[in-house]
């Protein structure tokens, strides 16, 4: 099993710019909708995240944001991107691990 490539602070917000890949024109993903939630490994659901395109008319990358996270239990999660064409054709990004440490300052 590969190592988290994300590790985020129980309470803190999570704000992370995910990219589209090359091979896409831009403006490929003009008017699809995009939608990301956080999971637990146990498929227990975190959040659902805010998704917002960076620049509509490129649709090159995306911010994804989520301003608090004080009730994500510590442990393993994971999270992807979905993206769906206004037929219903969907498409998901790969899943990105997540690490939630626990928080150690609470305010």
């Amino acid at each position: 099993m590969s190592a988290p490539t994300l590790t985020i602070k129980r309470g803190d917000s999570l704000d992370f710019l995910a990219t589209i890949p090359s091979h896409f024109a831009d403006g490929h993903f003009a008017g699809w909708a995009v939608s990301a939630q956080v999971r637990s490994d146990k498929d227990e659901l975190f959040a659902d995240l805010e998704v917002d395109w960076i620049d509509e008319a490129t649709t090159r990358a995306l911010r994804l944001l989520c301003l608090d996270t004080s009730a994500w239990k510590p442990g393993r999660a994971q999270f992807d991107i979905q993206l769906r064409r206004p037929d219903g054709y969907t498409i998901s990004s790969a899943t990105t691990p997540i690490y939630v440490e626990k928080d150690v300052t609470r305010g």
